[in-house]
């Protein structure tokens, strides 16, 4: 996918984007991305916005590789999703109030106010207008912060407000074009037809759903979070072992770009229509018997603005 951040400036992108969606719903605010000086006092009230921890997030892995595009004999630069954790603060323009009498020791204290819009911002973008892909949450203390507490502690201040926020972006892996000669033919012998299993067969599904679509980048980037699940055709009787064909149920379900849904709709049906074998596996010819789609959603795909 073209819109996919570069590797070089990702943290700025991400920062833009996340100060991008708190001026929406900030006025008069100042917004900084670092700590403030702790021995100062900002002349306005302040959201410090923290980047405490940048990694690879390992529980989303849809990390993908270099992929060949058929169309252009090319290898495609892969992504990974990058993790980006942020400790958002605020802090007053004023010293800490001596009693209780203090607007700002009140239920309905400027602290409140500000940090209501925080969350009103980041709960309301689940995803970055300027970055497809990403999304994001607001998550709880982290083991590498060890606690709050510590953590004001060692900056030698009183703890204040904050908010953890998490944004997950994806970002592209070096781009080097590799030109790779297509291969035209394949010749193979196999003593023994195995049975394909339900992963493979979803596999090569898959693959050539990605095929039928164009083969780009952008097309593994609408599959990425589209999951076929297969099922025998009991409705075939009979020995599968000795057969050239065997009879599929698939079912899709997952998330896509919308753009893209009506096609996948249309190859879907085209395949069931042909009563052939979409693909082959172990020299197996799969064939798509019905098909059910209605789990796939079509979601709007982000203005890059």
């Amino acid at each position: 996918m073209k819109d996919i951040i570069e590797p070089n400036n990702a943290i700025v992108e991400v920062n833009n984007a996340l100060k991008d969606v708190l001026s929406r719903y900030l006025n008069n605010v100042d917004i900084r991305f670092d700590l403030p000086d702790i021995d100062s006092i900002p002349s306005k009230p302040t959201i410090s916005v923290f980047l405490y921890d940048v990694h690879e997030d390992l529980q989303l892995r849809s990390a993908e590789p270099k992929r060949y595009n058929p169309v252009t004999n090319l290898l495609l630069p892969g992504w990974v999703n990058i993790n980006y954790n942020y400790l958002i603060t605020y802090w007053h323009s004023n010293k800490p109030s001596v009693d209780g009498s203090s607007p700002d020791s009140q239920p309905d204290n400027q602290a409140a106010k500000i940090m209501t819009s925080v969350l009103n911002a980041l709960i309301n973008h689940r995803q970055l207008p300027k970055i497809p892909g990403a999304y994001t949450k607001v998550i709880p203390p982290q083991e590498n912060l060890n606690s709050l507490g510590n953590f004001w502690q060692a900056l030698g201040n009183r703890p204040r407000l904050s908010l953890l926020y998490s944004i997950t972006a994806p970002a592209k892996l070096q781009d080097i074009t590799n030109t790779i000669e297509t291969v035209m033919e394949i010749s193979h012998s196999v003593d023994q037809k195995l049975n394909p299993v339900s992963s493979q067969i979803s596999q090569a599904l898959l693959e050539k759903l990605c095929t039928d679509l164009g083969g780009t980048e952008d097309v593994r980037f609408a599959l990425a979070k589209v999951k076929l699940t297969i099922k025998l055709d009991i409705s075939v009787t009979g020995n599968n072992d000795n057969q050239e064909n065997e009879k599929i149920i698939l079912e899709v379900s997952g998330i896509t770009c919308l753009t893209y849904l009506s096609k996948i709709k249309e190859i879907l049906s085209t395949w069931v229509k042909s009563h052939k074998a979409v693909v082959k596996v172990n020299g197996i010819g799969i064939i798509v018997a019905k098909e059910n789609s209605d789990a796939l959603i079509g979601v709007k795909k982000p203005s890059s603005n």
